[in-house]
């Protein structure tokens, strides 16, 4: 089995590589501001390498004024050893394609999920649904040198040679937001933002998309109970993961949701599971 932590930033880097786990990685799937600078994760990486694990960096969706310089940070990291690159929108896919990163091959992150479908009528879905990997979407991006994706433990992912799938535990992202809805909590302009996503913020929805008319509407204030909690933190939205999920033999915690002791116990409670239970092929 094979146990990858995610950190936000290197701050709990010292921490995380006291406990068993194969591989480090550093970023998330909406935030720029948020990111590293390429001097820490250069030494970030080159720490986790030092130290006998795995190191990767997750390259967060680009907008346009960050398309250039995320892809220049891909290729970069890349010449600098051994690193698992993931990639969160088509356009930093396409580019790092052709580049030496690309021939190590890259990572389809969480924010390119193919998403959950919706239904209009009188039962809309949750969106806590699965996700719905179909199997043309895996072909498709086999264009690409990309041969790893990044899955929540709930998504349908059809097996189709050559693919290997790591599995997010715990959490489910369901959305990401361009304009971050912590920053307006707060009032905070970027990058004066940066620490303020370190605490999630917890809610229920108020209101609706109609999508059969393109504008929002509250929702029945009977019908709120029934909302699911949303877990918020800097631009990207999460709910809980099913509870009773597979084995997976590749998976990765969010250390965002696990203070250090609790971190911990996490880590050991996956590596008995994996132990006493069938795995996902």
């Amino acid at each position: 089995m094979r146990v990858e932590i995610r950190l936000a930033t290197p701050e709990r880097l010292e921490e995380v590589l006291a406990l068993p786990v194969d591989a480090v990685s550093f970023g998330q799937e909406g935030c720029w501001t948020k990111l590293p600078s390429r001097a820490e994760l250069r030494a970030a990486a080159e720490a986790v390498r030092g130290a006998g694990r795995q190191a990767g960096v997750v390259l967060p969706a680009a907008w346009q004024r960050t398309a250039e310089p995320i892809a220049e940070l891909g290729a970069a990291l890349a010449g600098d050893g051994p690193v698992s690159l993931t990639v969160n929108d088509p356009g930093t896919l396409a580019v790092l394609a052709g580049t030496p990163a690309g021939e190590a091959g890259l990572c389809i992150g969480l924010a390119l999920s193919p998403g959950r479908p919706h239904a209009v009528g009188p039962s809309p879905r949750s969106p806590s649904e699965p996700a719905v990997y179909e199997d043309g979407f895996l072909e498709e991006l086999e264009t690409f040198p990309a041969r790893v994706l990044e899955a929540d433990a709930g998504a349908l992912v059809p097996e189709r040679p050559g693919w290997r799938v790591r599995r997010m535990l715990d959490v489910v992202p369901v959305a990401w937001s361009r304009s971050c809805p912590t920053a307006r909590h707060h009032g905070l302009p970027l990058p004066g933002c940066r620490s303020a996503c370190d605490t999630p913020l917890t809610v229920t929805a108020a209101t609706r998309w109609q999508l059969g008319h393109g504008h929002r509407a509250p929702v029945a204030v009977a019908d709120r109970r029934h909302q699911e909690v949303l877990t918020v933190l800097g631009n990207a939205v999460y709910v809980p993961a099913p509870p009773e999920a597979p084995v997976f033999p590749d998976v990765i915690i969010d250390a965002r949701f696990h203070p250090p002791a609790a971190l911990a116990e996490r880590v050991t409670a996956a590596r008995r599971w994996s132990t006493a239970a069938p795995q996902e092929m």
